[in-house]
């Protein structure tokens, strides 16, 4: 989306979180309403797909001067190039903790917007009429399901961000400090019990992301875990049929799912250039606290800039268990270590899925990768 006047200066804004697509780009058409001599426009980036294009669009005309992106992804600044914030962009209101968790190398360089953005427990109060709380109970309950030409649960199997949620389980730590851990028993004990899921039938390792999500919300499955970003249209799809809970405990072990903020970011060094002010106007009208309070308030995460929380959304059952599921959370920190995690959890847990390796071979496999990876991005290439 791009509202363009002539002879306005244009900003480029790329995001990754298609949910919110419609809104970032209504909210942008909104402050060019108000800033006709600014035209911005909005684009949509898997991911991935993302990070890989912003790298390549140095010294380009379509090069973004915003990034809406997770924080962990800080990560990757040096080799964005991004513009380390001006002290009126930096959130001095922070708690202690998680402005260090949001800071790369001690210095800050994103904008938060929001908080909340980890996976959740869904189910379908069709099928689950008292939801598990032990993981066993969902192994019992395959079968049961099955009957009912119900599938157990779905889960987004070969994503490293959802398989993370098990490494968790079993107590591995993926980065301590700036470095990877992934060569660990407990990383072993969780590629065991992911590929017990799958060999039960309670998960099916082609399930991806559609999986989560649509065939979720046409009655296929009893449970799934995606993001709290897609909660406002999982509601919407299921009504008053959507539940969501904790996720269940293991012989004692319970889950902290991998959490991070949504921020804006600003690669090549868009606030050193030519387009500062623009930049920092249009940053200033996202973080109005009515405009995010807005967004919010929709999609069930929590905004860095406080307003009062509506009484409707303080006694609302499915923000309470949100809120719970991200106090529960761990909140990534924002290092090269752990951007280069994923790529070697990845291949690790594939190649163990295809037979390929074992499960001590495949957690080896995942150290070396994360390693090489993260040789390789702090040599800049």
């Amino acid at each position: 989306m791009s509202l363009w006047v002539q002879g306005a200066t244009q900003l480029n804004v790329w995001h990754m979180l298609k949910e919110l697509d419609s809104d970032f780009s209504a909210l942008a058409q909104r402050f060019s309403s108000v800033h006709p001599d600014i035209s911005v426009s909005v684009q949509l980036l898997p991911n991935e797909e993302l990070k890989a294009a912003v790298i390549r669009a140095a010294d380009q005309p379509t090069a973004p001067d915003i990034i809406i992106i997770s924080s962990d992804n800080l990560g990757y600044a040096p080799l964005m190039q991004l513009s380390e914030l001006p002290t009126e962009l930096v959130d001095h209101k922070l708690p202690a903790d998680v402005m260090q968790a949001l800071q790369f190398r001690q210095k800050n360089y994103g904008v938060p917007l929001f908080s909340g953005n980890h996976l959740l427990l869904m189910y379908n109060k069709r099928w689950v009429k008292q939801p598990v709380t032990d993981w066993q109970q969902l192994f019992d309950q395959q079968s049961l399901f099955a009957r009912q030409g119900v599938n157990t649960l779905a889960l987004n199997y070969q994503e490293p961000y959802w398989f993370a949620l098990f490494a968790d389980l079993f107590g591995a730590q993926l980065a301590n400090h700036d470095s990877a851990t992934l060569d660990t028993a407990a990383m072993q004990q969780a590629l065991a019990f992911y590929q017990r899921l799958a060999d039960t039938g309670v998960a099916q390792s082609e399930c991806g992301y559609h999986c989560v999500s649509e065939a979720f919300y046409q009655g296929q499955y009893a449970y799934a875990i995606n993001g709290s970003w897609a909660l406002a249209d999982a509601r919407r799809r299921l009504g008053e049929d959507l539940g969501i809970t904790l996720f269940p405990s293991w012989q004692g072990r319970t889950i902290k799912p991998h959490a991070s903020y949504i921020v804006m970011i600003f690669p090549h060094y868009a606030l050193g250039g030519s387009k500062a002010a623009q930049i920092k106007k249009l940053v200033q009208y996202f973080r109005q606290p009515a405009h995010l309070q807005a967004l919010a308030a929709k999609h069930y995460l929590t905004p860095t800039i406080q307003s009062p929380v509506s009484a409707e959304a303080s006694t609302d059952p499915l923000y309470l268990q949100v809120q719970a599921q991200q106090r529960l959370s761990q909140l990534m920190p924002a290092t090269e270590a752990m951007v280069s995690v994923w790529n070697g959890m990845q291949k690790g847990m594939l190649l163990h899925q295809a037979r390929a390796l074992n499960a001590a071979d495949a957690a080896a496999f995942m150290q070396k990768t994360a390693q090489r990876d993260q040789q390789l991005l702090a040599a800049g290439l």
